[in-house]
């Protein structure tokens, strides 16, 4: 299973906000298969004075498919006021 890694800058009003859309291993071990596993995450963080605010996502969503991970990170993209508060 490949991975998945999108990562665009947004620009909204007279803002910046980081987009990330990863794929990450399901870290449940008790189940089985859960090693082969993957879950897709897209997350949104403001950019302020060229940081970037981590510790205060402005979305984040999880999801079974990497499809739907594509098509929401692209969906965001396209309209952030839909996503998140400005």
């Amino acid at each position: 299973m490949r991975d998945l890694e999108l990562k665009n800058i947004l620009k909204v009003d007279d803002r910046e906000f980081l987009v990330s859309t990863i794929s990450m291993n399901v870290r449940h071990s008790w189940f089985e298969g859960d090693d082969e596993k993957k879950v897709y995450e897209t997350m949104a963080f403001e950019i302020i004075d060229d940081n970037i605010s981590y510790d205060n996502p402005k979305f984040t969503e999880r999801y079974n498919t990497m499809g739907e991970a594509i098509a929401e990170h692209g969906a965001l993209l396209k309209n952030p006021k839909e996503f998140f508060i400005l």
